[in-house]
């Protein structure tokens, strides 16, 4: 009997993976019962060095501030650029890390989020209260996509996505969808560079893959429209496959800027970083229903096919970059991309994009156009 790939990567995880990922693997692969309990695993990846660093060194001092109202603009908001002025790199290192039990300093953000929403269902920032005081009823004002869609993204992922306010907030986000099925700056003001339109259609599609499934028929036409435009705007190449690469592997907007070279344009914060994972984006387009025979996205599903090794995992193949991304980043210990870069997380995405393909194409009907 042929193993299967996804098989062979789950035998590696049972017995190299960190506990976080075999959580994830428990969740998503479909052999729990090789990991053992949920809840053991659940308690193990509440203990994980990396998960308990970031909530007591970053979330709990940005917690605190907040509430003593000591945080003044940008650096008051959930989201920004700069790992000291914002909450989300902790948020975004605690998901990757298995920890999604809401404890004081957490739900206290949580619950700030969830009162901090617009009567048209749009969230905003701290720093954005007397913006949106001045509001005179317009509902397409994309300025507050990338907000909503990061919050609604987090509230589900922490257990509070049956709150009325969730459903609120992605009606509005649907409201604000492009009739390609992406989300764009609306004046070429906002979107300086190409890249504006994939990062917030990004954003979006992050909160759209946490929706659970009895939520996708009330979203299911916005959602099938994402897919569309994700998949169309992702891995236009596929030359060197790799876990991380050193420059964005993505498709020219069809809705402008023009291109200034010959290829996509970084933003001035990530020119000196290595920071895009085409694995990452091959997997949330798999999530979010994009198939997998999309001409973008069907040579990575092959070369995930014919490139997993002897022992059943896949690895970075130039592992200098693993180092490269830590040494540029001071406070790389406390980045979720770091993650990114083991050999466990990246057999744990592998696995995942290669299950969700196989699901894909064992419902898909002969006659479903090409998403």
């Amino acid at each position: 009997m042929t193993i299967t790939p996804v098989a062979h990567a789950l035998d590696f995880l049972v017995d190299h993976a960190t506990p976080p990922v075999r959580l994830h693997a428990a969740r998503s692969l479909g052999s729990p019962r090789k990991f053992g309990p949920i809840g053991v695993l659940r308690d193990e990846a509440e203990r994980d060095m990396f998960a308990r660093d970031v909530h007591e060194l970053f979330l709990l001092p940005y917690a605190q501030a907040w509430k003593n109202g000591r945080l003044r603009g940008p650096a008051a908001g959930i989201l920004g650029s700069v790992l000291s002025s914002n909450c989300s790199v902790s948020l975004d290192a605690m998901l990757a890390r298995g920890r999604s039990e809401p404890g004081p300093a957490l739900g206290q953000v949580l619950q700030g989020m969830l009162h901090r929403q617009h009567r048209n269902g749009f969230f905003f920032e701290p720093q954005q209260e007397a913006q949106v005081a001045s509001l005179r009823g317009t509902e397409r004002d994309t300025e507050f996509v990338d907000v909503t869609a990061a919050y609604l993204r987090y509230l589900i992922a922490f257990g509070l996505g049956k709150d009325e306010r969730i459903r609120l907030g992605f009606d509005w986000l649907v409201r604000q969808q492009d009739p390609d099925g992406a989300w764009r700056p609306r004046s070429r003001h906002d979107a300086p560079d190409e890249t504006r339109s994939y990062l917030r259609t990004r954003r979006v599609a992050q909160a759209f893959a946490e929706l659970p499934s009895p939520a996708l028929k009330r979203w299911g036409a916005a959602r099938r429209q994402l897919a569309t435009a994700w998949a169309a705007r992702i891995l236009e190449r596929c030359d060197s496959p790799d876990a991380v690469t050193t420059d964005f592997n993505i498709c020219a907007d069809p809705e402008g800027p023009v291109r200034s070279g010959v290829g996509p344009d970084l933003p001035a914060a990530l020119e000196s970083r290595i920071l895009y994972f085409p694995l990452e984006d091959l997997w949330l387009a798999m999530s979010i229903g994009a198939s997998p025979e999309h001409p973008n996205l069907a040579p990575w599903v092959e070369w995930l096919r014919d490139t997993q090794l002897a022992d059943g995992s896949w690895r970075l193949g130039n592992p200098a970059l693993r180092e490269r991304l830590l040494l540029s980043d001071p406070n790389g210990r406390l980045r979720a991309e770091a993650l990114y870069l083991t050999d466990d997380w990246i057999t744990l995405r592998g696995a995942q994009i290669l299950r969700l393909a196989a699901s894909r194409a064992a419902t898909r009907t002969p006659s479903e156009a090409a998403v």
